[in-house]
């Protein structure tokens, strides 16, 4: 997905660190990630100006993030305090179907032109050597 943004002009900023104690199936890892950065993409791509993808996967204090933050030039449209079915519309749901299944948490919010999806995971790390 980062060599796809870029290869489209989008400014790709990325923030990562040791995640190999997550104890999430690949399937969804490949959900979350897919469905979230392909919006991202194609909500940079319909921009005139600034096109920015802002990545996050991170574990801190015992906590899994996941955000994606990007710029986007069509208005988000809400029905009932959800995003209104679209083209993404069954991306968003299942992502939402992931969070779920690992009692995970997420907020998604825009402004004027930035789009934004945070998840926060706290049981999905495995201690064990």
């Amino acid at each position: 997905k980062y060599a796809e943004a870029v290869s489209k002009q989008i400014a790709f900023v990325f923030r990562v660190n040791d995640l190999s104690k997550i104890q999430i199936a690949d399937d969804d890892l490949v959900t979350l990630l897919a469905n979230l950065l392909t919006n991202a993409i194609e909500a940079c791509e319909k921009c005139q100006e600034r096109k920015v993808i802002r990545f996050k996967f991170t574990v801190e204090d015992g906590q899994v993030i996941l955000a994606v933050k990007n710029t986007y030039a069509q208005p988000v449209v809400y029905e009932g305090g959800k995003i209104k079915k679209s083209k993404h519309g069954m991306g968003i749901r299942n992502i939402i179907d992931v969070i779920e299944r690992y009692h995970g948490a997420y907020v998604i919010q825009n402004n004027e032109n930035e789009f934004y999806f945070s998840i926060l995971f706290d049981d999905i790390m495995s201690f064990s050597a």
